[in-house]
C-alpha cells in the first residue's frame, strides 16, 4: 500500500502527458519559449528523441516539473522518459509551428511626402531577412543539463523585408499623436508583433556522430553544439502594429503582399 502511495503522483504526472492540451495558441500561433521551440524541432524531425541523450534533454526542457521531482530517482525518471516519448509520438503533429514575436520599435517624425511615419535608424527594417525568436538564459530550467539541444534560435525568411516607416494620411498621423500625447507615450513607441509560419528546420547532427571521439574534442562539440543558433526557415505572414504595450490597439497591419488592414 505505501509503494502505491508512493507512486500514485507519478502516475498521474505521467497521465496527464496524454490528456493535457498544449498551451493556447493566440489566433493560431504560439509565444516563442525554450519548451516550445524545442517542440518545433521535434515536429519538423530535426531531432531524433530515439537517442537516450537528446530524449533526456528534451525532457528537462519541456517537462521541468517532472524533471525536477523525479530526476534523481533514476527509476522513475526512466518511467517519465518513456512516457514522454510515447506522448511525443502520439502528439508530434501538433506541436507548435507558427509563432508570434513581439518587439518594441519607435516612431520618427511623420514624412510627409511619403506619407508615412518613418521608424528611427535603430528600429527601421531595411534588408533583413533573419529574426532572433529566444535565447535561453541561465535561469531556464535545466540550463546547465542542456548541452546538445541549441539555446537560441532564429527565423529565416526567403527575401529581404524593407519596411521604413508606416504609411498612414496625415489625419490618421495626427489622430495617432493625438491618443500618444494622451497616454503620455512621448518617445513615440510602438509595439509590432511578427507572425511567422516556420516550414522547415535543419536536423541536428546525431548524438552517435560525436559520441566516437575522445572525452575532450566529445565536449567541444556538444558545446558548439548547443551555442549554435539554430535556423527555422519561416514564411512572414504579417506584422501588427500596436500603439500600446498591452497590445490591445491595432493601428496598423502590414502584409507581404503590400496590402493594409485597418482595425475596426
Amino acid at each position: 500500500m505505501l509503494r502505491l502511495r508512493t507512486l500514485f503522483p507519478l502516475l498521474c504526472l505521467l497521465s496527464a502527458l496524454f490528456i493535457s492540451p498544449l498551451a493556447y495558441a493566440r489566433d493560431g500561433y504560439d509565444s516563442v519559449s525554450w519548451k516550445n521551440l524545442v517542440r518545433t524541432l521535434v515536429r519538423f524531425n530535426a531531432i531524433n528523441l530515439a537517442s537516450p541523450e537528446f530524449l533526456k534533454e528534451y525532457a528537462i526542457v519541456t517537462e521541468c516539473d517532472l524533471y525536477q521531482a523525479y530526476y534523481n530517482d533514476e527509476f522513475k525518471w526512466n518511467r517519465v522518459l518513456m512516457a514522454i516519448k510515447d506522448s511525443v509520438e502520439a502528439n508530434k503533429n501538433s506541436f507548435p509551428q507558427n509563432y508570434d514575436l513581439d518587439v518594441r520599435m519607435q516612431l520618427d517624425r511623420y514624412d510627409f511626402e511619403d506619407k508615412r511615419f518613418r521608424f528611427t535608424p535603430k528600429t527601421a527594417l531595411s534588408k533583413v531577412n533573419t529574426f532572433s525568436l529566444f535565447e535561453a538564459r541561465n535561469e531556464e530550467c535545466g540550463y546547465d543539463q542542456v548541452v546538445l539541444l541549441p539555446r537560441a534560435f532564429r527565423a529565416v525568411i526567403p527575401s529581404v523585408l524593407y519596411l521604413e516607416g508606416v504609411p498612414l494620411s496625415e489625419s490618421e498621423a495626427q489622430a495617432l499623436l493625438s491618443r500618444m500625447k494622451a497616454a503620455n507615450n512621448a518617445d513615440r513607441s510602438v509595439y509590432a508583433r511578427y507572425k511567422f509560419r516556420i516550414v522547415y528546420v535543419e536536423p541536428l547532427r546525431r548524438v552517435q556522430d560525436i559520441s566516437q571521439t575522445n572525452a575532450a574534442s566529445s565536449r567541444r562539440e556538444k558545446a558548439s553544439i548547443a551555442e549554435r543558433n539554430a535556423r527555422l526557415d519561416a514564411v512572414l505572414d504579417s506584422i501588427e502594429f500596436y500603439e500600446d504595450i498591452d497590445m490591445t490597439k491595432l493601428f496598423y497591419r502590414y502584409k507581404p503582399d503590400g496590402q493594409k488592414a485597418k482595425p475596426l
